[in-house]
Protein backbone atom coordinates (compact mmCIF):
# COMPACT_ATOMS: atom_id res chain seq x y z
CA UNK A 1 0.00 0.00 0.00
CA UNK A 2 1.06 3.54 -0.45
CA UNK A 3 1.15 5.54 2.16
CA UNK A 4 1.64 9.45 0.83
CA UNK A 5 2.09 11.07 4.46
CA UNK A 6 4.00 7.92 6.47
CA UNK A 7 6.40 10.25 8.11
CA UNK A 8 6.93 10.33 11.76
CA UNK A 9 4.61 13.00 12.84
CA UNK A 10 1.96 10.73 11.27
CA UNK A 11 3.26 7.32 12.87
CA UNK A 12 3.27 9.71 16.03
CA UNK A 13 -0.41 10.32 16.14
CA UNK A 14 -1.08 6.18 15.21
CA UNK A 15 0.52 5.44 18.16
CA UNK A 16 -1.43 7.92 20.55
CA UNK A 17 -4.78 6.72 18.72
CA UNK A 18 -3.58 3.04 18.88
CA UNK A 19 -3.00 3.67 22.45
CA UNK A 20 -6.33 5.05 23.24
CA UNK A 21 -8.10 2.15 22.05
CA UNK A 22 -5.51 -0.65 23.58
CA UNK A 23 -6.68 0.65 26.52
CA UNK A 24 -10.33 1.39 26.21
CA UNK A 25 -11.72 -1.47 24.36
CA UNK A 26 -9.06 -3.36 21.67
CA UNK A 27 -10.08 -4.71 18.68
CA UNK A 28 -8.27 -8.39 18.09
CA UNK A 29 -9.59 -9.95 15.11
CA UNK A 30 -11.21 -13.40 15.22
CA UNK A 31 -9.27 -15.41 13.50
CA UNK A 32 -6.05 -15.25 15.21
CA UNK A 33 -5.11 -17.78 17.69
CA UNK A 34 -4.89 -16.77 21.63
CA UNK A 35 -1.17 -16.49 20.70
CA UNK A 36 -1.73 -14.26 17.65
CA UNK A 37 -4.36 -12.08 20.35
CA UNK A 38 -1.82 -11.95 22.93
CA UNK A 39 1.19 -11.33 21.02
CA UNK A 40 -0.67 -8.68 18.49
CA UNK A 41 -0.58 -5.07 20.31
CA UNK A 42 2.84 -5.46 20.30
CA UNK A 43 3.49 -6.75 16.74
CA UNK A 44 1.13 -3.53 15.63
CA UNK A 45 2.76 -0.84 17.83
CA UNK A 46 6.26 -1.94 16.61
CA UNK A 47 4.86 -1.81 12.62
CA UNK A 48 3.15 1.68 13.66
CA UNK A 49 6.81 2.63 14.91
CA UNK A 50 8.81 1.72 12.19
CA UNK A 51 7.01 -0.54 9.80
CA UNK A 52 4.14 -0.81 7.19
CA UNK A 53 1.27 -3.27 6.33
CA UNK A 54 4.46 -5.14 4.65
CA UNK A 55 6.70 -5.66 7.98
CA UNK A 56 3.38 -6.65 9.88
CA UNK A 57 2.07 -9.25 7.95
CA UNK A 58 5.85 -10.52 8.10
CA UNK A 59 5.21 -10.92 11.60
CA UNK A 60 1.95 -12.22 11.70
CA UNK A 61 2.58 -15.29 9.21
CA UNK A 62 3.61 -18.17 12.05
CA UNK A 63 0.87 -20.78 11.71
CA UNK A 64 1.05 -20.72 15.18
CA UNK A 65 -0.70 -16.93 15.36
CA UNK A 66 -3.85 -18.20 13.64
CA UNK A 67 -6.68 -20.32 14.24
CA UNK A 68 -6.95 -23.64 12.14
CA UNK A 69 -10.20 -22.34 10.55
CA UNK A 70 -11.85 -19.02 9.58
CA UNK A 71 -15.18 -17.76 7.60
CA UNK A 72 -15.42 -18.56 4.62
CA UNK A 73 -16.40 -15.71 2.12
CA UNK A 74 -18.68 -17.70 0.62
CA UNK A 75 -20.27 -19.20 3.60
CA UNK A 76 -19.68 -21.97 6.21
CA UNK A 77 -15.57 -22.03 7.05
CA UNK A 78 -13.04 -22.86 5.46
CA UNK A 79 -8.93 -23.75 6.66
CA UNK A 80 -7.15 -20.74 7.36
CA UNK A 81 -3.65 -20.11 4.97
CA UNK A 82 -1.35 -18.17 7.23
CA UNK A 83 0.29 -15.96 4.74
CA UNK A 84 -3.00 -15.14 3.05
CA UNK A 85 -4.53 -14.05 6.55
CA UNK A 86 -1.21 -12.47 7.86
CA UNK A 87 -1.15 -10.23 4.87
CA UNK A 88 -4.91 -9.15 4.84
CA UNK A 89 -5.07 -8.28 8.33
CA UNK A 90 -1.61 -6.78 8.08
CA UNK A 91 -3.22 -4.57 5.17
CA UNK A 92 -6.34 -3.55 6.89
CA UNK A 93 -5.26 -3.22 10.55
CA UNK A 94 -2.40 -0.70 9.29
CA UNK A 95 -4.33 1.53 6.75
CA UNK A 96 -6.95 1.78 10.19
CA UNK A 97 -4.36 3.14 12.28
CA UNK A 98 -2.80 5.27 9.22
CA UNK A 99 -6.40 6.69 8.54
CA UNK A 100 -7.13 7.28 12.12
CA UNK A 101 -3.41 8.91 12.59
CA UNK A 102 -3.69 11.18 9.50
CA UNK A 103 -7.62 12.11 10.49
CA UNK A 104 -6.14 12.95 13.73
CA UNK A 105 -2.82 15.28 12.67
CA UNK A 106 -4.99 17.04 9.78
CA UNK A 107 -7.57 18.06 12.50
CA UNK A 108 -5.05 18.95 14.95
CA UNK A 109 -3.43 21.25 12.14
CA UNK A 110 -6.84 23.04 10.92
CA UNK A 111 -7.52 21.01 8.10
CA UNK A 112 -11.09 19.49 7.51
CA UNK A 113 -11.45 17.94 4.40
CA UNK A 114 -9.63 14.55 2.81
CA UNK A 115 -10.00 13.00 -0.37
CA UNK A 116 -9.83 9.20 -0.54
CA UNK A 117 -7.64 7.62 -2.86
CA UNK A 118 -6.96 4.03 -4.16
CA UNK A 119 -3.46 3.49 -1.96
CA UNK A 120 -2.91 -0.23 -3.93
CA UNK A 121 -4.21 -2.07 -7.12
CA UNK A 122 -7.44 -4.58 -6.10
CA UNK A 123 -6.96 -8.55 -6.20
CA UNK A 124 -10.47 -7.97 -7.99
CA UNK A 125 -12.60 -5.20 -8.51
CA UNK A 126 -15.43 -4.14 -5.67
CA UNK A 127 -14.31 -2.57 -2.80
CA UNK A 128 -17.39 -1.34 -1.32
CA UNK A 129 -15.68 2.15 -1.04
CA UNK A 130 -14.77 2.28 -5.41
CA UNK A 131 -17.72 4.56 -5.32
CA UNK A 132 -15.65 7.01 -3.19
CA UNK A 133 -12.37 6.94 -4.75
CA UNK A 134 -11.25 10.63 -5.45
CA UNK A 135 -13.73 12.08 -3.43
CA UNK A 136 -13.13 14.61 -1.14
CA UNK A 137 -14.91 14.12 2.73
CA UNK A 138 -15.07 16.18 5.53
CA UNK A 139 -12.30 14.41 8.41
CA UNK A 140 -15.23 13.79 11.08
CA UNK A 141 -16.69 11.39 8.81
CA UNK A 142 -13.76 9.25 8.49
CA UNK A 143 -12.12 9.81 11.58
CA UNK A 144 -15.92 8.99 13.76
CA UNK A 145 -16.59 6.20 11.63
CA UNK A 146 -13.25 4.07 13.11
CA UNK A 147 -14.16 0.58 12.75
CA UNK A 148 -17.61 1.21 12.37
CA UNK A 149 -18.90 -1.22 9.88
CA UNK A 150 -17.58 -3.88 11.77
CA UNK A 151 -16.77 -3.09 15.61
CA UNK A 152 -18.00 -3.58 18.19
CA UNK A 153 -21.05 -4.84 16.56
CA UNK A 154 -21.10 -5.28 12.72
CA UNK A 155 -23.05 -2.41 10.72
CA UNK A 156 -22.84 -2.78 7.04
CA UNK A 157 -24.63 0.45 6.01
CA UNK A 158 -22.16 2.02 7.82
CA UNK A 159 -18.97 3.92 6.01
CA UNK A 160 -15.46 3.88 7.02
CA UNK A 161 -12.29 3.75 5.13
CA UNK A 162 -10.80 0.75 5.03
CA UNK A 163 -14.22 -0.47 4.36
CA UNK A 164 -13.35 -3.86 4.86
CA UNK A 165 -10.85 -6.54 4.18
CA UNK A 166 -10.29 -6.03 0.90
CA UNK A 167 -10.48 -2.34 0.42
CA UNK A 168 -6.98 -0.76 -0.69
CA UNK A 169 -8.40 2.79 -0.24
CA UNK A 170 -6.97 5.14 2.05
CA UNK A 171 -6.98 9.13 2.58
CA UNK A 172 -4.54 12.30 1.51
CA UNK A 173 -4.30 15.69 2.54
CA UNK A 174 -5.81 17.97 0.21
CA UNK A 175 -4.00 20.32 -1.71
CA UNK A 176 -4.71 24.41 -2.07
CA UNK A 177 -6.07 24.00 -5.46
CA UNK A 178 -8.76 20.82 -4.06
CA UNK A 179 -9.72 23.71 -1.39
CA UNK A 180 -10.63 26.35 -3.78
CA UNK A 181 -12.71 24.18 -5.52
CA UNK A 182 -14.09 22.92 -2.88
CA UNK A 183 -14.85 25.89 -1.15
CA UNK A 184 -16.34 26.93 -4.52
CA UNK A 185 -18.67 23.77 -5.10
CA UNK A 186 -19.67 24.24 -0.87
CA UNK A 187 -21.18 27.94 -1.82
CA UNK A 188 -23.31 26.46 -4.89
CA UNK A 189 -24.30 22.94 -3.86
CA UNK A 190 -24.17 23.20 0.00
CA UNK A 191 -21.59 20.88 2.26
CA UNK A 192 -24.28 17.98 2.98
CA UNK A 193 -23.89 16.82 -0.54
CA UNK A 194 -19.73 15.32 0.33
CA UNK A 195 -21.61 13.25 3.68
CA UNK A 196 -21.25 9.72 2.72
CA UNK A 197 -24.39 7.57 2.70
CA UNK A 198 -25.59 5.66 5.71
Amino acid sequence: MLYEELDQETRRWMLIEHKAEEESNPYRSPNLSPLGKERFQVLMEEALSAGNDVTLAQALSPKEMWAEYEPSPLGGIRRTEPERAAKTLARMEFNTWYVRGLCRRLTEEGETMVQIYRAEAADAPGDTCDAYENMFLEIRFLYNGHRIKYWPVRNDRAFSVPCGPQCRHSVRRISSSAKAMIELEERQFGAAFRRPGP
